[in-house]
């Protein structure tokens, strides 16, 4: 795993410097990316970037069903790196059923097959051998470079992605020993990640590449919904300092209101003797931020698994299921 997340730079400039990807444009009422897990990560970071940008909404489907609103004027993201998910398989049959403008993304697989014989509106191939969440930073600037190209969003992106070059091809992530002693005072605790909004594709990120790579139980959650729920929760069971370890993070594009209730929650977990880090972003461009701290957390989960002594790039459990889902075809 350590030879994707240190290829960050060179995926990232190449991506940033690459043409917008040009495709006949409809006017479109909405936009819905189908895909799981790694393979559907692009999407919420592109996604939160483009909500000042973005006049119609966007859903990210994790499942083999549409809602009713996915029609003619909807333009469908299907992705699937490997090319061969049946859930966004499913669904993507139905969007084309439906007559959506359905643009693939894969390395192969028969979603590649589908844009090869021309059943797609369009297919952008990604380069083979990577496990899909490796992929991720490849998926995020082909989808950034799909929307500038249909008129979407607006190329600034580009300049934001630029900013954060220098930070990326440093000698190592400016953390990344903060990173490792956190796995090590972190490894016999559940991880509870909380971050604001704008900064949620991170903490499911970090929550993904913690079960995934470090085969780590972890959750997320936001502000200011869990300061509605979930806060008073942080009670039982006792003794909770034992059982799970907090992230707080965030960057200088938090809104003021929740900047002032991750404060209150910092004492609060202080306070109760609860074992935490707040991690924040260098105050940058909102792009810069995200993916700064995209680094951060693949960075922490490979540690993790060292930690643990797992290889962190298989994983077993999910080809056991796919064998199982498999035999009841």
């Amino acid at each position: 795993m350590w030879q994707w997340i240190r290829s960050l730079p060179e995926d990232w400039q190449a991506g940033i410097e690459a043409p917008a990807i040009t495709l006949p444009a409809r006017d479109f009422s909405g936009i819905a990316t189908v895909g799981m897990g790694g393979s559907a990560f692009g999407a919420e970071v592109v996604r939160a970037w483009s909500r000042p940008y973005l006049s119609i909404p966007w859903e990210i489907i994790r499942d083999y069903r549409l809602p009713a609103w996915v029609g003619r004027h909807t333009l469908v993201i299907a992705a699937s790196y490997s090319g061969t998910t049946e859930e966004t398989l499913e669904a993507t049959e139905e969007a084309l059923r439906r007559g959506a403008m359905v643009i693939g993304i894969a390395s192969g697989g028969t979603l590649k097959a589908w844009g090869d014989t021309g059943r797609l509106h369009g297919f952008i191939p990604l380069p083979e051998g990577r496990p899909p969440r490796a992929a991720a930073p490849l998926s995020i600037t082909v989808q950034f470079r799909l929307l500038e190209g249909l008129g979407l969003i607006p190329p600034i992106w580009r300049e934001e992605g630029k900013a954060l070059l220098p930070l990326l091809f440093s000698a190592k992530h400016p953390d990344s020993s903060a990173l490792k002693a956190l796995s090590e005072r972190w490894q016999h605790h559940l991880i509870a990640i909380y971050a604001p909004p704008e900064y949620e594709p991170i903490a499911l990120r970090a929550r993904q590449q913690i079960q995934e790579n470090a085969k780590h139980l972890a959750w997320h959650h936001t502000l200011p919904e869990m300061n509605h729920n979930e806060i008073v929760g942080l009670e039982y069971p006792d003794p909770l300092s034992s059982k799970v370890a907090f992230w707080l993070i965030e960057g200088s594009h938090t809104h003021p209101r929740n900047r002032i209730r991750m404060d209150f929650l910092e004492n609060l977990l202080r306070e109760r003797g609860l074992p935490y880090a707040r991690w924040t972003a260098p105050p940058s461009p909102y792009l810069t931020e995200l993916m700064w701290l995209f680094h951060a957390v693949d960075i922490f989960s490979v540690h993790l698994a060292e930690r643990h002594g797992v290889d962190p790039t298989p994983v077993p459990i999910i080809n056991s299921l796919k064998a199982h889902l498999a035999q009841q075809s």
